[in-house]
């Protein structure tokens, strides 16, 4: 395995495996997605966008569980896209890939096939069902997916602090329920969680966000699941440009996250399992 990368780095082979996913990209993948999520169809949402822009996400995860030297094999939950799994596995890591597969109706095979053939184990589980965990890792992600799950997420942490060796790392990331602008919107009268209008169009079962958490939450539900939480962060990503034209465009937003982390985009808590 490589040495650990800095930011810029890390951005380079991230945005590689990146422009590679996008390129596999069809109508008929962003059609299947938008079936449950009204929210994420074609002229509404930008997956490319997305995907670069999470860099900065992702780069976080990848310290969180490089710094300590200690991990070599990775779980990704619910990988989706497998931009971030198709990159551990270009830095030396070994990987594997959690997704329902079934769910994508074939529509994400070439994709699949494409992250198999860049050493990415893909696996066909569902953490928040049954079955036998696709085994033990020296680390475990879940990225952005428990805010989907409209139930008790119990049995999920179950699974996923089941993945982890004995004294391995979980790391979790979240949408922060408390983000600035959906306070803002809350005050104004405008709902901080998803639109009615998107759930209303979506077929069921609706697969956009649930539950968004604050980052008591987040911290309680590592707690309550056996983890020890070793490190919260709270960051933004999806805003553009420079710091700079931020503060400018809104200096009370650039303000309100600079001074309260609380208040910023996405939180997320590192964690290890002591037994």
């Amino acid at each position: 395995m490589t040495g650990v990368l800095d930011s810029r780095r890390f951005e380079a082979a991230y945005r590689t495996a990146a422009d590679a996913v996008c390129a596999l990209w069809t109508p008929a993948m962003q059609d299947r997605l938008a079936a449950h999520c009204h929210g994420w169809r074609p002229g509404a949402f930008d997956f490319g966008n997305y995907l670069r822009a999470s860099w900065r996400r992702y780069f976080l995860a990848y310290r969180s569980i490089a710094d300590g030297g200690e991990c070599r094999t990775v779980c990704d939950v619910g990988g989706f896209f497998g931009v971030f799994p198709a990159t551990l596995a270009g830095l030396g890591f070994q990987v594997t890939m959690t997704e329902s597969l079934g769910y994508y109706a074939g529509a994400f095979d070439p994709l699949f096939d494409y992250l198999s053939g860049k050493g990415v184990t893909v696996v066909d589980y569902d953490p928040f069902g049954g079955g036998r965990p696709p085994g033990r890792f020296d680390a475990v992600t879940v990225m952005a997916v428990l805010e989907h799950y409209p139930h008790s997420p119990k049995r999920f942490m179950a699974n996923v602090v089941a993945m982890a060796r004995e004294r391995g790392y979980v790391y979790i990331e979240v949408p922060n329920i408390a983000y600035w602008p959906k306070r803002l919107a809350l005050l104004r009268g405008r709902t901080p969680l998803s639109s009615l209008s998107d759930i209303y169009h979506s077929d069921v079962p609706y697969l956009g966000h649930h539950h968004e958490y604050t980052t008591t939450e987040l911290r309680d539900l590592a707690t309550w699941s056996g983890l020890r939480v070793l490190k919260v962060r709270h960051f933004s990503y999806s805003r553009q440009g420079t710091r700079w034209q931020r503060w400018k465009a809104n200096p009370l937003e650039a303000f309100a996250l600079a001074v309260l982390p609380e208040a910023r985009e996405v939180v997320s808590v590192l964690c290890r399992r002591e037994e």
